[in-house]
């Protein structure tokens, strides 16, 4: 088995954690591997969630040494019932653990997803007209756009929030058919992996039923504009880059998600938040 050592992001921005997951996919390529972590402190989110949900898929295996927090939030096997997320959320002040949402399971998902997003409100601690809506319409659309767009049988979302730096990291993962293999298997649409992150940003559905999807592009700027976070998209070889002054759509060589991985950072709310400008 290959042995592929994850590399310390070399800060803490989310393009530090995303070049981290862009070397260990370059060198696992796809197959069963041996992840060693034991040289890596920043755990963020999208690190963890993609490292999560591949070790899941290939059946690969991890070193970490001594990590109680890899335990704390569940890693890579994640909590998939209720019982054990109520269990895990009890016991964080600051974290939410890696949770598994599956697509067959409607209702347990949605109370899954009820209970994720009341903890997040209750890890930011804000009570201000119109953040309850900005944390919820990301949340809830990304997570309906992976689950019922992708064709996946399930999906990964884990959250942290860092008390000092006073922000929130979350990424919603899953293994699905990606946003090109969407487009074309729904409405015979030749896309490249830009082309149809471009597409989805322009608000057009990868449904052959619908001509409109406005979640992903509106879920982006909810967070980049309403709430002044920064937003990063990956699919197939591609990846978009936002932080609602500056928007990067760049291929990414050598690197292939089979799927689609949304990581997003917001600082804490300081203020009343107005969603609805945003919402198409």
């Amino acid at each position: 088995m290959k042995r592929v050592v994850v590399l310390q992001p070399k800060n803490e921005s989310l393009l530090a954690s995303l070049e981290s997951v862009y070397k260990w996919i370059k060198e696992a390529q796809g197959e069963r591997a041996h992840f060693d972590l034991s040289g890596v402190t920043w755990k963020s989110p999208l690190l963890l969630a993609a490292l999560a949900s591949y070790i899941q898929n290939t059946g690969s295996s991890y070193e970490s040494g001594s990590d109680s927090y890899l335990d704390c939030v569940h890693f890579p096997k994640g909590v998939n019932s209720m019982s054990a997320f109520e269990e895990a959320v009890q016991r964080s002040k600051t974290y939410i653990p890696i949770s598994i949402l599956r697509s067959k399971n409607g209702s347990s998902r949605e109370q899954l997803e009820t209970l994720f997003i009341d903890m997040v409100k209750r890890i930011l601690a804000v009570q201000l007209p119109g953040v309850h809506d900005a944390i919820s319409y990301p949340i809830t659309e990304l997570i309906t756009n992976v689950l019922e767009h992708s064709g996946a049988e399930y999906g990964l979302i884990f959250a942290q929030y860092y008390q000092t730096k006073k922000y929130l990291d979350i990424c919603v993962v899953d293994t699905g058919r990606g946003l090109s293999a969407s487009y074309m298997q729904e409405k015979g649409l030749d896309f490249s992996d830009e082309d149809a992150i471009e597409e989805a940003m322009k608000g057009h559905s990868t449904k052959q039923d619908k001509e409109r999807g406005y979640g992903l592009r509106t879920s982006k700027n909810i967070v980049c504009k309403a709430l002044g976070g920064e937003f990063v998209f990956v699919s197939g070889s591609a990846v978009l880059v936002s932080d609602g002054q500056r928007e990067r759509l760049a291929s990414l060589p050598g690197f292939y998600w089979q799927g689609v991985i949304v990581a997003y950072r917001i600082p804490k709310p300081s203020g009343p938040i107005d969603i609805y400008q945003f919402v198409e």
